[in-house]
């Protein structure tokens, strides 16, 4: 399950970048609000309870009374139980979060109505992200998964208003970036569990 959502986010992230790359992106909906999507949300959780699970894991084993890097294990544990709270309350509020809402010639973000005419660009962001800029202020974040985004580009190039985003791969392309980051996160990983037990042996 967790794969498939995955999947289907690296499908809109790419389905983004194609509306991106086309001269000719095809004409939005007259109206749309710009939110994240339901996969976003599940995979927020999910990493939320697979982090829970791992701290309450932790926590138990160095509660034993021979067991090694009892403070350590402490201190990941609770770091972890932490994180997995920030994820799950992080995820109830983005479920509930609309960003923007464009509606003709306008987009309105947290009350506040801007005409085309006053962004200046879409401008690409870390980690598949899109900033909406009006004069070198950020009007508004959102992720290339957000429901609309695809739509907010054909608006954009609509008017004439720029999308500098040099982070436009295929699915293929993301897929083995991606791959790659959780290939250093691992070694990671395991580079520091070696180093404490070559530290627990000195």
């Amino acid at each position: 399950m967790a794969n498939n959502i995955n999947n289907r986010l690296l499908e809109k992230i790419s389905a983004v970048n194609e509306i991106i790359n086309s001269p000719d992106a095809g004409e939005p909906s007259y109206s749309f609000k710009l939110r994240y999507c339901a996969d976003t949300v599940a995979q927020t959780k999910q990493i939320g309870y697979c982090t829970i699970a791992c701290g309450a894991l932790i926590l138990t084993r160095s509660m034993l009374r021979n067991a090694s890097y009892q403070t350590a294990g402490l201190i990941f544990a609770f770091v972890a139980i932490f994180y997995a709270i920030y994820c799950m309350v992080y995820a109830s509020k983005i479920e509930k979060t609309e960003i923007a809402e464009v509606s003709g010639d306008s987009i309105i973000v947290k009350g506040r109505t801007y005409s085309y005419s006053e962004i200046s660009e879409i401008s690409g962001a870390a980690f598949n992200g899109l900033r909406i800029m009006s004069n070198g202020t950020k009007v508004a974040s959102l992720n290339k998964a957000c429901d609309g985004c695809g739509d907010l580009v054909k608006w954009a190039k609509q008017h004439n208003i720029p999308v500098n985003d040099s982070n436009t791969g295929n699915l293929q392309s993301i897929q083995k970036r991606n791959s790659v980051i959780v290939a250093v996160m691992i070694i990671a990983a395991l580079v520091i569990g070696f180093l404490m037990a070559f530290l627990k042996r000195m």
